[in-house]
C-alpha cells in the first residue's frame, strides 16, 4: 500500500498559499516499487514498439528519444511549412486541470485493452491503481485517510507513461486540425484562406474536444489562442469559443518554456534569455577571481550555455539583427572565464580553450539533431528530415547521404531547421556523417567546425 500526501505546488512567491486549488498529491513511494515501475516501463515500451496502436507520434512527453526541443522544433517546422502555403494559421493552447490526479481507473483499464495487453498484465495494472490511500498533514497533525480512487500516482516512474496512453486518442478527436501534445500540455491548429474561416475551424473542433475531455472525466484548466502569420494581423479578438465563451488572444505564449510570437520572430523569448544570461554574467563577474579554471567553465557551462542551449535549434531561426544580442552576451561571457578585459576579443579565448563562436554552436546543435533524426535517435518529421531518395536511378547525392531538402516558396518558408540544417548537413564531410555513434558524430563535427572557425573581428 502506497500512501499520497499532500505537498506545495512549489515555493514561488506568485504561489497563493492559502488557496487549495494551489495544493498537489505526492506519492511516497518505497524504493523497491520504483525498481518494479521501471522494469514494468521497459517491457510496456517494448510492447507499444511493436503493436498497433501504439503510442502516438506526436506525443513528446516522457518518452526516450523526445524532449521539448524536438517537440518545439516539429512545432515550427510545421507552421512555417503551413503558412509558407496560407496566409494565417489559429493555434489554441490547451492546460488540462489537475491532468494527473483526476485520471479515471476504470477508463484508464478500459483504453488499456486498445493496446492488446493481456487480461493478466491488466489485473496488474488495476492492483497498481487500487487500494492507495491519501492524508494531509498539517503543523504535526494527521487528517484521516481516505481512499484515492482516480489519478496515476504522481512522482511515479510508470504514471507518466500511464497518462500519455490514458489520453492518446486526444489527437484523433478532431482529424481535420493538426495537434500535438507534451504529457498534458497540447496545442491545436489548424490554417485558412482567412481569420474567420480558421476561427469557425477551431471553434467547432474545440467542441469535440471538449465532449471527449468531458467523457474521460478531464477539465480544461486553461485555454489561449494565437494567430500566425507572416506580417502582423493587429487582432483585437480571437472569435474563437468555447462552451460560449470566447477564448483570450494572447500576444504572445509561452510553449515548453520557449515565448511564440504571432510572427515566430522570437523577440520576446531573446529578451528574456538575454535578462537571464546578463544577470548570470554579472554574478560570474564578481566571483570570477575567486574560482579557478575548472570551476569557472562549471559556472560558464551551467549558467551560461545552459541557457543559450535550451531549444536553440528552434529560437536562433531568429533573424541575425536579433540573435546579435544573445551573441555579444556570450563573447562577454568568455571574456569573463579567461579573465579578460572588454576590450580583449574574444577569438583569442576561443582558440585558447578550444571552444565554438556563437554561430557555430548553433550549427552544432542543428546537425546533432538531424543525425539523431535521420539514425532514429530522435522523433520524426520524417517528412522533413529524410534522405533523398534514390527512386529509379542512383546520383551522386544518394550515394553521399545527402539530405532532402524540402521546397519553399518563401524566404521565411525556408527559414527551418530542415533546410537551413539540410544544406549545413550536406556541406559536412561524408566520412562525418558516416560515424556509426551519435558522440563519435558529435566530437568530430565540433573538431570540424573549430577547425575551419575563422575569426570575425579586424
Amino acid at each position: 500500500m502506497y500512501f499520497t500526501v499532500s505537498s506545495e505546488l512549489c515555493h514561488m512567491h506568485t504561489i497563493d498559499k492559502t488557496d487549495m486549488a494551489n495544493y498537489r498529491p505526492i506519492s511516497i513511494l518505497p524504493v523497491i516499487s520504483k525498481i518494479a515501475e521501471k522494469w514494468v516501463v521497459k517491457l510496456l515500451t517494448a510492447h507499444l514498439e511493436n503493436t498497433q496502436p501504439s503510442l502516438h507520434s506526436l506525443q513528446f512527453g516522457f518518452r526516450a528519444h523526445h524532449s521539448t526541443d524536438t517537440a518545439l522544433c516539429m512545432l515550427v517546422e510545421n507552421l512555417k511549412s503551413l503558412l509558407d502555403k496560407s496566409p494565417c494559421i489559429g493555434a489554441v493552447f490547451l492546460d488540462l486541470k489537475k491532468a494527473f490526479d483526476s485520471v479515471n481507473h476504470q477508463i484508464l483499464l478500459s483504453r488499456l485493452t486498445q493496446f492488446n495487453i493481456s487480461s493478466q498484465a491488466l489485473q496488474w495494472f488495476a492492483s497498481y491503481l487500487s487500494h492507495r490511500k491519501q492524508c494531509v498533514v498539517l503543523d504535526g497533525v494527521k487528517s484521516p485517510y481516505l481512499d484515492c480512487d482516480t489519478g496515476v500516482p504522481q512522482g511515479s516512474v510508470l504514471g507518466p507513461l500511464l497518462f500519455s496512453l490514458f489520453i492518446n486518442n486526444l489527437p484523433e478527436v478532431c482529424p481535420n486540425i493538426f495537434a500535438q501534445m507534451y504529457a498534458d500540455d497540447a496545442v491545436i491548429y489548424t490554417q485558412a484562406n482567412s481569420v474567420q474561416q480558421v476561427a469557425k475551424d477551431l471553434t467547432a473542433a474545440l467542441a469535440l474536444m471538449h465532449s471527449w475531455l468531458e467523457d474521460s472525466c478531464l477539465m480544461l484548466n486553461t485555454s489561449k489562442t494565437m494567430y500566425f502569420s507572416k506580417r502582423p494581423l493587429n487582432l483585437k479578438q480571437s472569435n474563437i469559443f468555447l462552451d460560449g465563451v470566447e477564448l483570450e488572444l494572447a500576444p504572445e505564449f509561452k510553449y515548453l518554456g520557449v515565448i511564440l510570437d504571432p510572427t515566430l520572430s522570437f523577440k520576446s523569448h531573446i529578451n528574456k534569455v538575454s535578462q537571464v544570461l546578463k544577470f548570470n554574467n554579472r554574478n560570474f563577474n564578481h566571483i570570477r577571481n575567486n574560482l579557478n579554471m575548472n570551476v569557472a567553465k562549471t559556472y560558464f557551462y551551467s549558467m551560461i550555455i545552459s541557457h543559450m542551449d535550451y531549444c536553440l535549434t528552434s529560437w536562433s531561426l531568429a533573424c541575425p539583427t536579433t540573435l546579435k544580442t544573445i551573441e555579444n552576451i556570450y563573447k562577454r561571457s568568455l571574456k569573463l572565464l579567461d579573465k579578460k578585459p572588454t576590450s580583449h576579443h574574444h577569438c583569442h579565448v576561443l582558440k585558447k580553450h578550444k571552444l565554438l563562436n556563437f554561430n557555430n554552436l548553433v550549427k552544432l546543435k542543428r546537425v546533432c539533431l538531424i543525425y539523431k533524426v535521420l539514425h532514429s535517435l530522435a522523433p520524426p518529421p520524417k517528412e522533413f528530415i529524410r534522405h533523398k531518395e534514390s527512386s529509379d536511378r542512383t546520383t551522386r547525392a544518394t550515394i553521399r547521404g545527402d539530405m532532402f531538402i524540402p521546397h519553399r516558396r518563401t524566404a521565411f518558408g525556408q527559414n527551418v531547421l530542415s533546410v537551413k540544417g539540410g544544406h549545413l548537413w550536406n556541406s559536412l564531410p561524408q566520412s562525418i556523417r558516416e560515424c556509426s555513434t551519435f558522440n563519435l558524430f558529435k566530437a568530430k563535427v565540433k573538431n570540424w567546425l573549430w577547425t575551419n572557425q575563422v575569426c570575425d573581428h579586424v
